[in-house]
């Protein structure tokens, strides 16, 4: 088990709004809560997984670009199951991304990790039922950074993380194609 806090380091987001971003161009693209919440799978293609692209003009003058391995969790909902609800960049292909309004980026910068594990894990009961003990709020709930301090997760070795990653990436690959052919 290893503290959450002590396995990610967090890195700045932006606050852009829904009117901020547009689709289709070829700017920064920028990963919005909502997106976490609605549509997005566990492990991020930019290949298949259509981001926002910021709108010209409104790029944050200080930002912290993605790599493959980040995780983002979206940090409100008004659903406790959905707080800290986590994504992975699987693939981000060389393309620019930013993370965005009620977001929290972390990054394994200590390589505890293999890219494809930290999606999954974080989507685990095991790391919910930690979250709903510390979400915060009435309608909305909500979490922070500094919960993450609160959290652990399972680290196994990383092949075992590999193996655990590839076969979750499958299953998740044969429910999309079934909800195709649905």
């Amino acid at each position: 088990m290893c503290k959450v806090s002590d396995l990610l380091d967090f890195y700045s987001t932006n606050s852009l709004s829904w009117d901020k971003l547009e689709y289709g161009t070829t700017n920064i693209q920028n990963l919005h809560y909502g997106l976490i919440h609605v549509g997005l799978p566990t492990m991020v293609d930019i290949d298949k997984d259509n981001l926002p692209n910021i709108i010209d003009g409104n790029v944050p003058k200080n930002y912290e670009l993605c790599k493959e391995g980040d995780v983002v969790f979206a940090d409100a909902s008004e659903d406790t199951n959905e707080v800290a609800k986590a994504v992975e960049y699987y693939n981000l292909n060389g393309k620019k991304v930013v993370c965005g309004l009620h977001t929290i980026h972390g990054r394994d910068n200590k390589n505890k990790t293999v890219v494809g594990y930290k999606g999954y894990a974080f989507s685990s009961m095991s790391f919910h039922h930690q979250i709903r003990r510390i979400a915060q709020g009435t309608k909305i709930y909500s979490i922070n950074s500094k919960n993450f301090s609160e959290c652990y997760v399972g680290i196994p070795s990383k092949e075992e993380q590999q193996k655990i990653a590839d076969l979750l990436r499958l299953i998740d690959e044969r429910i999309a194609t079934q909800n195709k052919i649905i």
